[in-house]
């Protein structure tokens, strides 16, 4: 997915150096980064030959600033980063929790508040020296925002041991990563009917989970297919939620599905692909 670039805002944008902290065995790297912080944190205590495990970015941002999602709506883009491992580590995606629709000005962004955790899965090799230093380097960059956007980078380092093989105990943001996975979007129950109109308007998203629902939220993945500051209206029914939503502007072709996020009232979220209908 091609992220949006525009960053239509109030203000200079700030330049901000490189910041860097390497972590002593065992420890945890941080850096205070334009209005908040980020941390390269680990569930385990230790690394365990051919075990995947988890690894995160927390960040933790002054109030009233945010950064975003995978698709950020209407300006900004998401923190992306590099991976600096040992010979046979492997990193999989960034895993993104249920964002929040942020009012800013005319604008309405994709994003998160407050603290946040982005994990990524880490797969060992077969083979490890026990008792040997495993150090996972990360060069992280991110844009911040509230009336302006602030770029950040930090390369941070994470240095854990290897084991001989018998996961040991779990480590203090064991808490944090419950709270991850928990706001992670969950596919789709296969009983649900979900399907979506459009006309030269608007999206007519229709939704079938068997019960009623009172209402609910769309965060699309693909950029430029909504107005993101449009508010989005919910019918419920009794078995399940309308919700239309005014198409972008942007949007020159009608693409063959829409995909994304719907979030229940409850704040689960759940990712699915309705097929589109054209209405002529």
């Amino acid at each position: 997915m091609k992220p949006n670039h525009g960053f239509r805002r109030k203000g200079a944008l700030l330049l901000v150096p490189l910041l860097s902290l390497w972590a002593a065995p065992g420890k945890v790297a941080g850096a205070s980064g334009p209005h908040g912080a980020v941390d390269l944190v680990s569930e385990q205590t230790s690394v365990q030959p051919a075990r995947p495990f988890w690894v995160g970015l927390r960040f933790q941002l002054e109030q009233g600033w945010h950064i975003y999602w995978t698709n950020p709506g209407d300006s900004g883009e998401p923190p992306r980063v590099k991976w600096g491992l040992p010979a046979g580590f492997q990193a999989g995606p960034l895993h993104w929790p249920v964002p929040r629709r942020i009012e800013d000005h005319s604008l309405i962004d994709y994003g998160y508040q407050g603290e946040v955790l982005l994990p990524a899965e880490i797969s060992p090799p077969a083979k490890l020296a026990a008792g040997a230093d495993v150090q996972l380097n990360a060069t992280v960059s991110w844009l911040v925002c509230r009336e302006i956007c602030v770029p950040g980078r930090a390369a941070l380092a994470l240095t854990l041991p290897t084991g001989n093989g018998t996961p040991g105990p779990a480590s203090p943001m064991h808490p944090l990563f419950a709270k991850a996975r928990a706001d992670l979007p969950r596919p789709a129950p296969k009983s649900w009917k979900v399907s979506a109109n459009l006309d030269k308007y608007r999206f007519v998203l229709n939704v079938d989970t068997g019960i009623r629902e009172t209402g609910a939220t769309f965060f699309p993945l693909e950029p430029n297919q909504i107005e993101n500051a449009a508010p989005q209206k919910a019918s419920p029914s009794s078995r399940g939620v309308r919700l239309e939503m005014e198409k972008s502007d942007q949007l020159l072709k009608a693409p063959p599905r829409l995909t994304g996020v719907l979030v229940l009232p409850a704040g689960q979220g759940y990712v699915i692909e309705a097929p589109i209908v054209a209405s002529k």
